[in-house]
Formats: structure tokens, sequence, C-alpha cells
């Protein structure tokens, strides 16, 4: 394994401890670093090494190592309600890669990745959840409450992202 594979690994697993809860207008916001960092491994890395860092995340998860978002693990967390949301990281983190390589490292570019890697994630993990709450309900437990998180991180990930990439590039 590549050092910058095992290093994208140690991000991911990193910032998924890390978790707040923004208090806006009465409404208890989770925000996790998962989702940022499997974002800008993906960007900075590229497509293959991206991809294999959140693959390897996703298995040692799978395998039983708690390091998924409150220490989830195993197969439950895969067939749980979060389930979709950690498959949607593989995707969204395929996009994520696949657009650093084919768009030019810019910040607007750096965003649009992250925007669109966060909305794959949030269209497999909500519709995850309608097969076990409906739609009305996926719609409300599942994308409402992580709307501004999402943006928070989109903006946060698309300018480091761009920062990284582009002092990774200009070193060699």
């Amino acid at each position: 394994m590549s050092l910058r594979i095992f290093i994208g690994l140690f991000v991911v697993i990193l910032f998924t401890q890390f978790q707040i809860e923004l208090n806006l207008l009465e409404v208890n916001i989770p925000v996790t670093g998962q989702s940022l960092a499997v974002l800008l491994v993906a960007y900075v890395l590229g497509l293959k090494e991206g991809t294999i860092s959140i693959l390897l995340y996703l298995i040692i998860g799978l395998l039983g190592v708690p390091i998924f978002a409150d220490g989830g693990n195993g197969v439950s967390a895969f067939t749980g309600n979060s389930g979709g949301y950690l498959i949607g990281f593989l995707f969204g983190g395929i996009l994520s890669g696949f657009l650093s390589e084919r768009l030019k490292n810019t910040f607007m570019n750096s965003l649009l990745a992250a925007l669109f890697g966060t909305l794959v994630i949030l269209l497999f993990g909500v519709t995850r959840l309608a097969f076990n709450l409906g739609i009305s309900d996926a719609l409300l437990y599942g994308f409402n409450p992580f709307v501004l998180g999402g943006l928070i991180k989109i903006l946060l990930g698309g300018l480091l992202g761009w920062l990284i990439k582009k002092g990774l590039t200009s070193k060699g």
C-alpha cells in the first residue's frame, strides 16, 4: 500500500472522530468530519488512490473495527439507517476523485467536486432511509438536518481541497 493511500485512510479515520452539534434557530445540526474527509481525500489523491483509501476505510469498519461515526462498525452499520451514507461515501468519493483528475484545480472546481460528491452521499443515504421510513420521513430525518452542515463542509472541503492539491502539485 502506498504512503499516500495510508495517509488518506488515516485522515478519514481521524476526521470521522470529530463531531459537533450546531444549534441554529433552535435546531440541532449534527456535523461530522466523515463526509468532509472522504471527499477531501478523494479530491486530493485522485480517483484511484482516493477510492482505495475509502474502500479500505469501509472494509475495516465492516470487519468490526469501530471507526465509523459514533463508533459504528460491522454489518449492522451497513444494514442500518446509516448504511446508505456509508455506500454513498464510496460513490461520492469516486465522483470527487474523477472530477479532480478531469478538471483544472481551481477553487470553483474543488467546490463543485465537494458539492456533487455530497449530493451523491445524500442521495444514497436518503434512498436507503426511504426503504425503512418512506420518502417523506427519509427527507425529514436524513436530508433536512444535514443541509446546513453539508454546505459548511462543501465550502471548507472546497477550500482545503484546492489549497492542499495546489500545494502538492507545486512541490512536485
